[in-house]
């Protein structure tokens, strides 16, 4: 346990029943400690954590420093310092990726004051990592490694570059991105490093290393997929065999399709061809095991063995595959699943199987059709499949037509962002234009003036505009009505992110 999260016990238990281990440090530290009275033990404890809180927000803690190594890369300039700071400091975590995706660009790296305020984003959001990594330099890497709560960047110069040792001496998270950054480039490179990995690494790096061949995925790494499917870590098996049941060609698959043949069967009818019925398998086979369906269900499902066997089988074969069977589109297939006797196994199995495949094709036909309850897509998980102009197009809709106060506009906004990964491209200048006009309507007619969480969901949503919708999005608000007052401070705070953005792209 650290000294500050040993003070921070004692003040919680009281300091009669448990009074404190004073630190002991050497340095300015401890002189500035050993200044603080002790006549109030309260009081003692307070300021001592307040001094440690402040060095360790700082970077500085005692016993890890050793001297700062100099900076050969090229930092940046006074005149965008005040920019970065109010961006790191406050802006939303999309407009900081973007941030650092603008320092990447002009092959800058953060300026050391700045350092702290950005290690601590990226502690707080993992999404952040990727984007912020790389303009660390030489001193962000030397400081992450003073404070274990920035670990997950010690030691990371570049994760990309050639030689670079991030592979050897990297955190988890490096070594992550330094994996699928190589998967683009040299894809049987990185699965080499990935099966060398398996033989000595954790269960949890273990796990995380074959979730990276997912960049890349191809028949090639089959044979890596095929013999963790037998690792002693559950999830790297399970993450295998997600990653086997995506490459339809794949043994793993054909087996899964095979099983799934003996459940389908087919029957000729004079006036409506051919019919299509399922039937669960009838008993377990022990063959299946190595293929990780299992005989047992969890006690939380409400099913029966059958539908669960059945259940494992559906979401492993490849959704091309019950296309090629039957004949039938997706949206047909899922009209069809729907009057099966073991309608909810199949709508549940290939939603699980869509989560993984994640097939353009059945994400549309998935948004026709209400969604399995508590299962593993959501409208918004549907939409992020979809490639930018459908997925806009969905998007319109759902502003267009939730013109009722059973979801709340926010809902919509909300849930569309927080879909979109951090660095998702921009909404077209056409649907951006759309959009905003949809919502000044909805806005000044009066019908969101409770909706608190669209207040915050516009900022974001500021962060997704295209240079060529700035001006309307900041412009043309009737803040003078009762309607739309609440939405002043909003507004404002919308004009400000831009014109941070529209700083950085200059």
């Amino acid at each position: 346990m650290s000294t500050l999260a040993s003070l921070a016990t004692h003040a919680l238990l009281g300091t009669e029943r448990h009074p404190p281990q004073w630190p002991a440090h050497e340095g300015p530290m401890g002189a500035l400690l050993t200044r603080i009275p002790k006549d109030s033990v309260e009081k003692a404890l307070l300021q001592t954590a307040g001094v440690l809180g402040t060095c360790q927000l700082a970077g500085l803690l005692p016993g890890k420093v050793d001297a700062a190594p100099a900076a050969s890369e090229p930092s940046v300039q006074d005149a965008r310092l005040d920019l970065l700071a109010e961006i790191l400091g406050s802006g939303p975590e999309r407009l900081q990726a973007e941030a650092f995706h603008a320092l990447a660009r002009s092959r800058t790296r953060l300026p050391h004051r700045l350092l702290p305020k950005a290690l601590e984003c990226g502690r707080r959001s993992t999404a952040l990592r990727p984007s912020l990594l790389p303009v660390l330099g030489t001193r962000g890497a030397w400081l992450a490694a003073q404070n274990d709560a920035w670990a997950y960047a010690a030691g990371a110069v570049s994760t990309t570059a050639p030689g670079s040792d991030v592979w050897e001496h990297g955190s988890l998270d490096q070594r992550r991105l330094y994996l699928t950054a190589l998967r683009s480039t040299d894809a049987a490179q990185a699965r080499d490093l990935c099966r060398a990995a398996m033989g000595i690494e954790g269960a949890k790096e273990r796990t995380a290393f074959i979730e990276c061949l997912a960049t890349g995925l191809s028949l090639e790494d089959q044979d890596l997929l095929e013999s963790t499917l037998a690792d002693k870590s559950k999830e790297a098996r399970q993450a295998a065999a997600r990653l086997l049941s995506a490459l339809p060609d794949s043994r793993f698959s054909q087996r899964m399709a095979a099983r799934a043949a003996l459940c389908l069967k087919s029957e000729k009818k004079l006036l409506r061809g051919t019919v299509f019925t399922l039937e669960a398998p009838a008993a377990y086979d022990f063959s299946w095991k190595p293929d990780l369906i299992e005989e047992a269900k969890p006690k939380h499902l409400s099913m029966g063995e059958r539908a669960w066997w059945l259940l494992q089988i559906v979401r492993q074969t490849p959704l091309s595959w019950w296309e090629t069977h039957t004949g039938m589109s997706p949206a047909d297939s899922l009209a069809w699943a729907q009057k099966s006797d073991w309608k909810d196994v199949l709508l549940l199995g290939w939603a699980e199987a869509q989560a993984m495949q994640r097939r353009v094709e059945w994400a549309e036909a998935f948004l026709g059709i209400n969604l399995p309850p508590n299962g593993p897509l959501t409208l918004f998980d549907l939409l992020e499949t979809l490639p930018p102009d459908r997925r806009e197009a969905h998007f319109l809709r759902l502003l267009t037509e939730n013109n009722t106060n059973v979801v709340a506009l926010s809902s919509v906004v909300e849930r569309f962002i927080r879909g979109l990964p951090v660095g998702a491209p921009m909404l077209s200048p056409a649907v951006a234009a759309r959009v905003i006009n949809i919502l000044k309507q909805r806005i000044h007619s009066g019908e969101a003036r409770y909706d608190w969480q669209l207040r915050s969901s516009l900022v974001e949503l500021a962060c997704l505009l295209p240079l060529a919708a700035f001006e309307d999005f900041a412009t043309g608000w009737e803040l003078t009505k009762e309607e739309t007052q609440p939405f002043a401070e909003a507004v404002a705070r919308i004009g400000i992110v831009l014109d941070q953005r529209r700083q950085l792209s200059a």
